[in-house]
């Protein structure tokens, strides 16, 4: 069975034989992947979208010096259970080229800042709040891989209950 690395790029086997009997032959592939205007552009608004989303949240709800860093939490742990459902959805449930690219490259990668988490953490610790800096990158984490999870259990139930209501619908 040869399944795609990505649905819009051809599978490895493909490229495999292009290249010949090994994909190492030539030290790379044969052919780069295209970029395509039309992903770009949604990747592009996507992007804005998720950049002015992470914005709005950042200035509506402001961290003082010292203090928590609620809305970098809540963006983190909101993206990491967005990008879940994305990558449930595009397999399983929508056919979309645009998907993908839209949400999971476009809005959660302006949305979230996950290498924030570091860069909070270290000014935490520079300024001498280390147990804030503690307690903000385990919440980080933990929260984290946890709105991943449900993501995922959530996205994969709503796949299953659409197969189940497709298959109750087709004649047996």
């Amino acid at each position: 069975m040869n399944l795609p690395i990505d649905p819009d790029l051809e599978s490895a086997a493909g490229a495999t034989e292009r290249a010949g009997s090994s994909p190492f032959e030539h030290g790379r592939f044969a052919r780069r992947p295209r970029l395509r205007a039309d992903v770009l552009l949604v990747i592009f608004v996507g992007g804005s979208l998720g950049g002015w989303a992470r914005y709005g949240i950042g200035s509506t709800w402001p961290t003082d010096a010292g203090r928590f860093p609620w809305a970098t939490l809540t963006v983190n742990v909101s993206g990491a259970f967005i990008l879940a459902l994305v990558i449930v959805a595009a397999a399983d449930i929508v056919s979309s080229r645009y998907l993908r690219p839209l949400l999971g490259t476009g809005f959660c990668g302006a949305f979230t800042t996950f290498s924030s988490i570091v860069v909070t953490t270290d000014l935490l610790f520079a300024h001498d709040h280390p147990g804030t800096a503690v307690t903000y990158l385990a919440a980080s984490i933990v929260a984290g891989l946890a709105a991943a999870l449900l993501g995922l259990v959530l996205g994969r139930a709503v796949a299953a209950n659409r197969r189940r209501a497709r298959e109750k619908g087709s004649p047996s």
